[in-house]
């Protein structure tokens, strides 16, 4: 964000001085910086800020509100020039909790250690969880965080547009000004062809936490609400867990393949692509340290000649769905998830028996494993043991094999990931990282895992069990709203960066240098990359301005 110059707006630190209801004060705050529940207006408002945007991308920016009066109507309008601004979307912010911080590993900071890479010390709330609401909202208490989103469309002419933003409550008002400048480029469309990206969900999940039904329609009206809210983050890969397509026959699981169509044919209307097939099996006795695995559907070890049996009836059902209804050139398909040293010799032998049930379909796991050479089609190692062990995924790449990446409860510390204790920049830059290393998709497993005693409104951190606890935001990157689906300030940081990715692919195509010089500018390794958000914006700016010349 800029202001209007080329100079990058300086927001300064959380904090400063309080202000009483009654005083109403507003001010524009980077969209790609995290806001607190305890954030006040600066003793000198920014009333005016700038951005530059491809043209398919969406201009944000967040207004912070103080000295309201709890339960007083806030009234918001965006004009340009003297007509109202009709494709301005406003939300409301609302913020979490961060009860202990990441580790400078993984999950959270145990006994004795502490990571110096978090934005604030915990506890601390942040805002996260994006409403949307119309031009009145009423006021929850002193302070209002919101968002002003401008969605610039793919034919928009390329020129400067002015915003004037009021912001009134009773006989107060302010006045903000916004430039966008649009500029040329043009981001591509979620599809076949955008880089592959995941978020595993819970389609359970959407019925029980909005108190529908499972399968009714209202359910399936949700789900495509959350398939509409995945595609604009830019998801464009989803995934099928095998116990919501199939049911317990007599002697054998039978494929709901009414069912799988329906699940297949929403989401590919709502705009992905790619299919995963749920893993077949898992730890045996859900121990991490198992060395063997069992079978999803069935009660047997996979690697047995029972459990040989029940696989090659599972992989038939849907080999035979997946060619009547031609997905075979979309669907990836899992084996188990996260195979390590202690399993490896078991998950060979697995991954040769799905190979050949279901002959023809890569393999996708996210793994980091050397050992399992030959037995995946496409890796997925966390970010961090990709770039520890570059050599050799290089290799493998070079070998003819895909590499993705994903994060999770790790890793912790300086690296990228888009945890609530890390700057809002990270998750942007995970689209950048991946085309500093030319990686080829990113997975995450938590777009709305929350636990059964969970209000993610209220709780962000979990108990995993041995000591561990899943770091605050891993289990959930969108909220249960009322009545639908809610995003996240990491959910549409991390979708800038990906339309970044897109336009920086598009430059290194064109002029590889170029592009090269550009990426530099913001990141050199998943644990080096700036902190500093008009750093950032100027090299965003680099990257528009390197694609017009």
């Amino acid at each position: 964000m800029h202001s209007g110059r080329e100079g990058i707006m300086d927001y300064g630190k959380p904090g400063g001085l309080r202000t009483e209801a009654g005083a109403m004060r507003a001010e524009l705050r980077d969209a790609l910086e995290f806001l607190y529940a305890d954030s006040e207006v600066s003793k000198r408002p920014r009333r005016r800020a700038g951005l530059d945007v491809a043209r398919g991308a969406v201009a944000s920016v967040h207004v912070l509100v103080t000295g309201l009066e709890p339960g007083g109507r806030l009234r918001l309008e965006v004009r340009r020039g003297r007509s109202v601004a009709a494709e301005a979307r406003w939300s409301r912010l609302r913020h979490v909790p961060v009860e202990r911080n990441t580790g400078p590993v993984g999950f959270v900071e145990k006994k004795g250690e502490r990571n110096r890479h978090v934005i604030r010390r915990a506890p601390f709330r942040v805002y996260d969880a994006v409403e949307p609401v119309g031009r009145t909202v009423r006021a929850g208490g002193s302070t209002e965080a919101l968002r002003l989103e401008i969605p610039v469309p793919r034919d928009a002419r390329p020129l400067a547009r002015d915003y004037t933003i009021t912001v009134s409550s009773g006989r107060e008002q302010t006045e903000l000004r916004l430039a966008v400048r649009v500029r040329k480029p043009v981001v591509p469309a979620v599809g076949r062809a955008s880089l592959p990206y995941t978020n595993w969900f819970s389609l359970g999940l959407m019925a029980s936490r909005h108190g529908l039904k499972p399968w009714s329609d209202e359910h399936w009206k949700m789900i495509r609400r959350y398939a509409n809210l995945m595609v604009r983050g830019r998801q464009n890969t989803f995934w099928v867990p095998l116990r919501d397509v199939f049911s317990r026959g007599r002697r054998a699981p039978v494929l709901e393949r009414e069912r799988l169509r329906r699940i297949v044919r929403l989401f590919t209307s709502a705009g992905m692509h790619w299919i995963e097939g749920g893993h077949v099996a898992s730890r045996t006795d859900g121990v991490w340290t198992a060395t063997t695995f069992d079978l999803h559907l069935a009660n047997v070890r996979a690697t047995s000649i029972k459990g040989n049996a029940a696989l090659a009836g599972i992989a038939r059902q849907l080999v035979d769905e997946i060619d009547r209804n031609g997905w075979r050139d979309r669907w990836l398909q899992h084996v188990a998830d996260e195979p390590s040293d202690t399993n490896a010799d078991d998950y060979r032998i697995l991954a040769g028996m799905v190979r050949r049930h279901m002959p023809g379909l890569p393999i996708l796991d996210a793994t980091m494993n050397p050992a399992l050479a030959g037995s995946v089609d496409i890796w997925c190692p966390q970010a961090q043991r990709y770039q520890q062990r570059r050599r050799m995924f290089e290799a493998q790449k070079a070998a003819g094999d895909s590499v993705w990446f994903y994060t999770c409860c790790f890793p912790g510390g300086k690296w990228l990931n888009r945890l609530l204790d890390m700057e809002l920049l990270r998750p942007a830059l995970l689209g950048w990282g991946a085309a500093l290393y030319g990686l080829e998709g990113f997975l995450h497993w938590g777009l709305n895992h929350y636990r059964p005693e969970q209000d993610p409104l209220e709780q962000s951190v979990v108990d995993h069990g041995n000591n561990n606890f899943l770091p605050a935001g891993d289990t959930h990157i969108v909220y249960p709203g009322d009545g639908r689906p809610w995003s996240s300030l990491r959910l549409e940081a991390q979708r800038e960066g990906l339309e970044d990715f897109e336009l920086l692919r598009m430059l290194r195509a064109r002029r590889p240098k170029a592009a090269e010089r550009v990426i530099q500018m913001a990141i050199r390794g998943f644990d080096r990359y700036t902190k500093d958000v008009g750093k950032f914006r100027a090299a965003r700016r680099a990257l528009l301005g390197a694609l017009e010349r």
